[in-house]
């Protein structure tokens, strides 16, 4: 899928319905297809793994639009958009590990091992 796509898809869990954030987004999504076709030696990036690529921007913006602190994590209380706030009653822990690319792959890697090419 394309990456535009993935911006999409991205913006559709975290509910964003403006264009603002799509250059944000778009950082994180190339941050991590890159980085997975470093990994698994591979000049594209495997479609199977979309749905890693759009968690990993899930929790990169949710972390780094809520970052005001060097704090190892931040708990989502709320989330604004378009100018309307929502308030949660539960939060989600976003950690500073959550967003480090490196343990994120080491977290997956053996789905993400399956897509490794072998070159001579």
């Amino acid at each position: 899928m394309s990456t535009a796509l993935l911006v999409e898809k991205v913006k559709k869990v975290l509910e964003i319905q403006n264009n603002d954030s799509n250059a944000k987004i778009q950082s994180y999504l190339d941050s991590f297809c890159s980085k997975i076709k470093s990994v698994c030696n591979r000049a594209d990036f495997p479609n199977d793994l979309d749905y890693m690529a759009v968690e990993y921007a899930r929790r990169c913006f949710i972390y780094y639009k809520n970052k005001t602190t060097d704090n190892e994590q931040l708990q989502v209380t709320s989330a604004t958009d378009n100018g309307q706030t929502v308030h949660f009653s539960t939060s989600e822990t976003v950690t500073k590990s959550d967003v480090d690319i490196n343990n994120y792959i080491r977290q997956n890697a053996d789905e993400i091992s399956m897509y490794a090419y072998m070159r001579w």
